[in-house]
């Protein structure tokens, strides 16, 4: 199992996003919003306003999502599709992604009887 990880620094590519991994059959992903540090300092911190044009255009928020994907196959899947999707954008900057080992998974709570 893998964990991947991505931060979409472009909202607007959020549905389409999870639209195109439940497509693949990936349905238990996590969105948090986050704040990046350098977007942080640069709204909090007036000596460092100026590093603002170095942020992606200004925006404070991202969309974090985070999914486990049960093998290679549908993460290099999963991968391919969010790189496509960012690529046809045609702006740099969208966002970033990374996967690590999963070594446990559970569900926790009762488990449903039918």
């Amino acid at each position: 199992m893998y964990l991947l990880f991505a931060v979409i620094e472009n909202e607007d590519l959020l549905d389409e996003l999870i639209t195109g991994w439940m497509d693949l059959g990936i349905s238990g992903a996590t969105v948090i919003e986050t704040t990046g540090a350098l977007q942080l300092i640069t709204q909090h911190v007036p000596i460092f306003a100026g590093l603002r044009s170095l942020t992606s255009g200004g925006g404070r928020h991202n969309k974090t999502i985070f999914t486990a994907i049960n093998n290679e196959k549908t993460l290099n899947l999963a991968v391919a599709f969010m790189e496509d999707l960012c690529r046809k954008t045609d702006k740099p900057h969208q966002g970033i992604y990374f996967v690590t080992p999963l070594s446990h998974f559970g569900r926790l709570g009762m488990n449903k009887k039918t």
